[in-house]
């Protein structure tokens, strides 16, 4: 039996299904800095749960990071790898000078020159969201605001290809958005998100 369904009733599926793809990827990263976190945490004996409030933030910063850590030194030990991402995500989530040095005095000598390259890795990738944001005309009152929103740079090229493949419209943006913020499970602003994905939409398409 063959059902007919409306242009709106397609639109919303297809909607419905990239929502879903955009939300598997937040809670791949979410998992994945959960479970550095932990594992940060059996290292060093520390009680590292608040870092939990950016849990989607990190996972998308901490995703590019970690690819760079993996390919540039395949040498170095799980154990090390966790330790320079929870560096990473101490000087840029966190911003604690002390909490900084009470990782890298768990480090080994060889591996700190390494950890200051990666940090530059992660310094480039910052200033390149935030370039990115900014030439959308998207501004944050505070860098801790910005940083909650880190989770989108995994998203970029999915969003990008959705737009030019014309899979998600303009009007298509508020059902997105509630299914991204929903997925994030972090304190963001649905208001600022919905501007943030129509002119990034609105970007791709011209």
């Amino acid at each position: 039996m063959k059902i007919i369904i409306t242009e709106q009733q397609k639109r919303l599926i297809l909607t419905e299904n990239v929502g879903e793809q955009l939300g598997g990827v937040i809670k791949s990263n979410t998992e994945k800095a959960k479970k550095i976190i932990e594992e940060a945490q059996k290292q060093m004996g520390l009680n590292l749960q608040f870092l939990l409030t950016w849990g989607a933030g990190i996972g998308g910063f901490l995703g590019p990071v970690e690819d760079f850590v993996r390919g540039r030194y395949p040498e170095l030990s799980e154990s090390q790898v966790v330790l320079i991402l929870i560096g990473i995500i101490a000087t840029y989530f966190v911003e604690n000078e002390d909490f900084i040095e009470k990782i890298k005095s768990e480090m080994k000598p060889d591996t700190l020159p390494k950890f200051e390259m990666v940090s530059k890795k992660g310094k480039r990738l910052k200033s390149t969201f935030l370039d990115f944001i900014d030439s959308l005309g998207v501004t944050f009152h505070r860098m801790t605001n910005m940083l909650s929103y880190t989770f989108i740079i995994p998203l970029i090229p999915m969003i990008y290809q959705m737009a030019t493949d014309d899979l998600v419209n303009p009007s298509d943006i508020e059902q997105l958005v509630t299914r991204i913020v929903g997925f994030a499970g972090v304190t963001i602003s649905g208001i600022l998100m919905k501007h943030m994905i129509s002119k990034m939409i609105r970007r791709f398409k011209d």
